[in-house]
């Protein structure tokens, strides 16, 4: 019903414009793009106990269709596929499709755009790119969410964002959930207690400021996010960086905070998390220190995040967690293999002997654009160790393949 309801609302807002020409929404529609993104994907992660090893092989992709502007006004939509392939009924899925290894084919986004006065309007459902409400691209099909954005640039390197989200789609789901829901699903997950949690939509503001000091360049993003009765987010990070010689070193660090609010319907929820990225880029090699810091409590994160330490299998989220890790990337372009990068890096992962176990990951990763044989196609490997102190050691296997187009003017 929701569904319909806001496509509804799309129609009646296509037609209600009389200002349009005829012609005008022919060439709305004629001189539209479309881009698309075709992926097969192989995801496995094997225990060395009793677990049963998760495996899922998935072909599809997402079709993008936006048409041109007419007015400020234009309309947008995709459509996300992920089909399971050589399915083993013996393995658990992973996650690249549905329970049961089902077949997940979805609208994606269907929504209603304005531009006027350094101003952009959008209304529907609709990928976003925030701190703490985002795609989190890491399975076969990103998250996406319903609601209104809105997004200002009329002050030089400021962006101001406001978001009303009432809804939203996990990597593997097939219809949209309420915010309520997918927060009640990642409490359920993480912690392993229901709630009944109240059916409120998120609200956010937010502000991302550009500037150059002589030769630091510095990007500040500052989010507030409002969830009633159930728990309000507040996220700062800095990115900074300076040139020196033929180097660039940089630093990021961020802060998040995280509490409970009025009836805490989600239950009780006081928590942070702070730390750094610190790193030097010199002739193809990037080097990165991190570090990270969380509070008492569990960080929750239903709708994507921007933890500080995020590694292939697992990242910085639990409570009184402390995490260091060093990140080596390399380009291999520098020695004329264009497109070949490849990255080693490796985590520690430390929490009370009371609250769980250690444990560290080493993450390896190849990838290889293939731009000069065919333009938009990519390879990529990846694998990962994870050893615990106390508890089942596994490894996670990860193959991309994937080849992206555009069409303008269809």
């Amino acid at each position: 019903m929701m569904k319909k309801k806001y496509l509804s609302l799309l129609i009646v807002s296509a037609i209600s414009v009389p200002s349009l020409a005829e012609t005008n929404i022919d060439q709305m529609f004629t001189q539209g793009s479309m881009k698309a993104e075709l992926r097969m994907y192989d995801f496995t992660r094997d225990f060395d106990g009793d677990t049963t090893t998760k495996h899922d092989t998935s072909l599809g992709g997402l079709f993008y269709y936006k048409t041109a502007a007419v007015n400020g006004i234009s309309f947008g939509t995709s459509f996300a596929s992920s089909n399971a392939l050589w399915v083993n009924e013996s393995d658990a899925f992973y996650g690249l499709v549905g329970p049961n290894h089902e077949n997940v084919n979805r609208m994606q986004e269907y929504f209603v755009q304005g531009e006027w006065w350094d101003t952009k309007l959008k209304y529907g459902a609709q990928e976003l790119r925030t701190p703490m409400m985002n795609p989190h691209d890491i399975r076969a099909i990103p998250r996406t969410f319903r609601g209104f954005s809105a997004y200002n640039n009329s002050v030089d390197n400021l962006t101001l964002s406001a978001l009303y989200i009432t809804d939203s789609m996990n990597w593997f789901d097939n219809s949209f959930v309420s915010v309520a829901d997918a927060v009640a699903s990642e409490v359920k997950r993480t912690t392993g207690e229901s709630y009944d949690v109240a059916d409120n939509a998120v609200y956010a503001l937010g502000a991302k400021y550009k500037m150059q000091m002589d030769s630091i360049n510095a990007v500040a993003d500052l989010w507030h996010y409002r969830m009633d009765d159930v728990f309000n987010q507040t996220f700062a990070k800095v990115k900074l960086s300076a040139q020196m010689g033929d180097a660039t070193l940089y630093l990021t660090p961020s802060y998040l905070t995280q509490q409970s609010s009025g009836e805490e319907t989600a239950g009780e929820l006081d928590t942070y998390q702070y730390g750094a990225h610190f790193g030097a880029k010199f002739a193809g090699l990037n080097l990165t220190y991190m570090y990270a810091k969380t509070g008492d409590d569990t960080v929750l994160t239903p709708w994507g995040d921007d933890k500080v330490v995020i590694q292939q299998v697992y990242q910085s989220a639990r409570a009184n967690e402390t995490v260091n890790a060093v990140k080596a990337a390399y380009d291999f372009g520098n020695l004329g293999a264009k497109g070949l990068n490849a990255y080693v890096f490796y985590g520690q992962f430390d929490v009370p002997e009371d609250s769980g176990s250690d444990f560290t990951e080493t993450d390896f990763s190849v990838s290889y654009s293939l731009d000069s044989w065919m333009k938009g196609l990519s390879v990529r490997a990846r694998h990962a160790i994870v050893d615990f102190d106390n508890g089942e050691d596994l490894t996670d296997t990860r193959l991309y393949i994937k080849y992206k187009f555009m069409i303008g003017n269809i």
